[in-house]
């Protein structure tokens, strides 16, 4: 690998993440937050001026392959570290920190805050927050500026940071279609090495391009994505969801990540409409966006067409019955179909939302709940885990196999929508699905290891902790559980988890490929 061209782009990557940032700069500023707009200023100075010595350092030479794979790898690393460098200015812990903001790239969800207000928003705990660098450094400035002149400033700790809850669904939206995606879509004379990065940053096995430029694909579903994600922001608003509340929740539902600023999540709202609206979106945030696009400019049935799509449905609807029939919900038939619809729709999308504690549900439905983690949604979504196409390739070369076992000699084609699938397409789905198993297995035990003396981390918390975050979902069982937070995990436990989730939404080939000897010599 060339590692100046990597740095350059890199370099550049963090030029555009520092513009994002103030974005929540200026939430922390419409609600008269200091120490918020110190946060997020400082961190945007310091990715600014780290983008723009990476892009000097760097080369101006054409990007290969290998040099897509580090940026797209290396850039959700970076991301992560320079987008948590809010939460540790307003006075989380950096491996707390870190947590948070993979979780919020990777369109996670899971949570390591703790305590709310009394509107139910998340806060940072007060003692933290009063020895925070942003907390020291509004001090400073307060003894800097005289009286006379000074604005206003608080006089309270401010714990609640809405500008800082605003980042964490912001960021989820970002990492949803995926920042890469973005530098491709926004950034002109990338050529050939914009396809690279769309091929290595597209989740899922099925990465053609809806037109020939990739620069051009990654416009049309960005597009999609800012369309449908207006829409659910105008019917939750219709709905009575305050304006703030729904641009966060449409943020994490569109991307599948599950960032509420509510600490009940949408629990909070008590509304069946709302419930009904994010079910939708999440549904449609779950299937193949390449469909969403064909459905709208060419083929209004692609859609239903689609094996994928049709067996993605098949199951939602599967999961909602066998728990609304075995998984001890009480209340009417009405109210089981609310509760179990939304949580099988919101594990399966690994989106990750709560309007129950499902942790209290029967061992059947969490079984089924786990299933899901481990499944996902369809590729060429904004969700994670194996994805539905390839558990369906999977099904197909079982069955394959098993007809081989009666005709030996038989000459037997795998098909999917009525088109054969190559072997050079099934090989590669069918090791996925093998390295995502032996990895969740292997995080587990490690997990285990590291958590031996903490007496909450019961078998199935950590599973389901390893399965939740490598699929990208959010909530677990147990201490990780949708009214519980990942606070109370060991520190190398987080960083374990943290590593989970980077490797799931790089879907573990993106990820581990940067391992190999070979990638990186020149």
């Amino acid at each position: 690998m060339k590692v100046k061209i990597f740095i350059r782009l890199f370099g550049t990557l963090l030029k555009l993440l520092a513009l994002l940032l103030l974005v929540p700069g200026a939430i922390a500023a419409y609600y008269g937050e200091t120490r918020g707009v110190i946060a997020f200023a400082l961190t945007s100075f310091i990715t600014l001026t780290c983008g723009i010595l990476f892009e000097r350092l760097g080369s101006q030479e054409q990007m290969g392959h290998k040099e897509g794979f580090a940026l797209v790898g290396l850039g959700w690393l970076g991301a992560a570290f320079f987008g948590a460098l809010p939460y540790v200015f307003l006075g989380t812990s950096m491996v707390d920190g870190l947590f948070e903001s993979m979780s919020a790239f990777t369109t996670t969800g899971s949570c390591i805050f703790t305590e709310t207000n009394a509107q139910g928003y998340w806060i940072i705990n007060t003692t933290l927050a009063d020895h925070s660098i942003a907390c020291a450094l509004e001090r400073e400035l307060s003894t800097l500026i005289s009286n006379a002149t000074r604005p206003q400033m608080e006089n309270r700790p401010d714990i609640t940071y809405m500008g800082l809850l605003f980042w964490r669904s912001f960021a989820q939206w970002l990492g949803g279609m995926g920042i890469i995606l973005m530098f491709i879509a926004i950034l002109p004379k990338l050529g050939v090495a914009g396809r690279q990065l769309f091929k290595a940053e597209v989740p899922g096995p099925d990465k053609d391009a809806l037109t020939p430029r990739i620069r051009q694909t990654a416009k049309l579903l960005w597009w999609i994505y800012i369309l449908l994600t207006i829409a659910e922001i105008v019917l939750l608003m219709l709905a009575g969801m305050p304006l703030y509340d729904s641009l966060c929740n449409t943020f994490a539902s569109m991307a599948t990540g599950g960032f509420s600023p509510q600490g009940l999540s949408i629990a909070a709202y008590n509304s069946v409409l709302i419930d009904a609206i994010i079910t939708l979106f999440m549904f449609l945030a779950g299937a193949n966006f390449a469909l969403h696009y064909r459905m709208i400019y060419s083929d209004r049935k692609s859609l239903f067409r689609d094996p994928e799509f049709r067996f993605y449905t098949l199951i939602v609807l599967a999961a909602t019955a066998i728990i609304v029939i075995w998984g001890g919900i009480d209340g009417d038939i009405f109210y089981r179909i609310r509760m179990a619809g939304f949580q099988v729709v919101t594990i399966m999308t690994t989106t990750g939302f709560a309007t129950a504690d499902f942790d209290k549900w029967t061992a059947a439905a969490k079984f089924m709940l786990l299933l899901l983690m481990i499944i996902g949604a369809c590729a060429g979504s904004t969700g994670g885990a194996i994805k539905v196409v390839r558990l369906l390739l999977v099904l197909k070369s079982g069955y394959r196999e098993l007809l081989h076992a009666l005709h030996p000699k038989a000459v037997i084609p795998v098909k999917l929508g009525g088109l054969t699938v190559k072997d050079e397409i099934l090989r590669p789905s069918n090791i996925f699905v093998g390295s995502y198993l032996i990895i969740l297995a292997v995080a587990s035990l490690l997990l285990a290891i590291v958590s031996y003396n903490e007496p909450g981390m019961t078998m199935e918390a950590i599973i389901s902790a390893v399965a939740t975050t490598l699929g990208n979902v959010g909530p677990g069982f147990g201490m990780v559980g949708p009214m519980y937070s990942f606070e109370y995990i060991h520190p190398a436990g987080k960083m374990i988890l943290f590593f989970c989730m980077w490797i799931g939404r790089l879907e573990i080939v993106a990820a581990l490929v940067l391992l190999v000897p070979e990638f990186w010599k020149k």
